[in-house]
């Protein structure tokens, strides 16, 4: 049962990936569907993940799993940035030293924000998936989480994958990279059924894919869903809320 789960939590990157290669919603419907997402995973990290921590491991470590969490996020966020930023500094040296006549991708940053998705569903996915198998092996599932994980990991596969596809990587990168951060988190869900932890330490690792997912819902999706559909953001996310609400009852 649980490498069941854990090809379900791989393939649902995968399905995201190879629908933004194959697929072209409109911007408006990719942005609502993304703020649904973030939507969904604030209601696995309110109702599930972070209850469990505070049970598991107490205030002290779930507060310090969070900050954990988000750091290592930013952290990565801020490096592919600065990539980026150097990337770009190139190219503009390259177009003045030839006479300015060289154009600049418009879509550069795209590629940045596409990796930067695919990184959080990393660092957030990992301990989220190993919290799976642990209920997975305590007999029961948490809906809202095994919700929260498949319909956020679609999305933001997606979402990750059409950045990377526009900011002018293949297609087929796309869906190779996220068919890699699929397999880590396949294995980490099954790696959580078998595992034999202390609560402090799971309730740790919980908190730390609760900040990682309130990280990458603040930076990567939320502001992108908000600059393409302005206010339809907050009905679209709060949807996704409360989707992953009545999941959980």
């Amino acid at each position: 049962m649980s490498v069941f789960w854990g090809i379900l939590v791989g393939f649902s990157l995968v399905a995201g990936a190879v629908a933004a290669a194959t697929l072209r919603l409109p911007s408006r419907v990719a942005a609502m569907l993304a703020a649904f997402g973030g939507g969904t995973l604030l209601a696995a990290v309110a109702l599930e993940l972070i209850p469990e921590a505070d049970r598991e491991a107490g205030v002290g470590l779930t507060a310090a799993g969070l900050l954990a969490g988000m750091l290592v996020y930013v952290a990565a966020d801020a490096w592919l940035n600065r990539n980026e930023d150097s990337a770009m500094m190139r190219r503009a040296g390259h177009a003045a030293a030839a006479g300015g006549d060289m154009k600049m991708p418009a879509d550069s940053s795209e590629a940045t924000r596409g990796e930067s998705i695919a990184v959080g569903l990393f660092v957030d996915g990992v301990p989220e998936s190993v919290a799976l198998g642990l209920t997975i092996a305590e007999g029961e599932i948490g809906v809202a989480l095994l919700g929260g994980i498949l319909i956020g990991n679609l999305v933001e596969a997606y979402g990750a994958s059409l950045a990377i596809i526009k900011g002018g990587r293949s297609r087929g990168f796309a869906v190779r990279l996220l068919g890699a951060i699929g397999v880590a988190l396949a294995v980490a869900t099954v790696l959580g059924t078998v595992v034999d932890a202390s609560p402090e330490l799971i309730g740790f690792a919980q908190a730390v894919a609760a900040g990682a997912v309130l990280a990458v819902v603040s930076i990567s999706i939320i502001p992108h869903a908000f600059a393409v559909v302005s206010r339809l953001a907050a009905a679209a996310t709060v949807l996704g809320f409360a989707a992953g609400y009545l999941l959980s009852v």
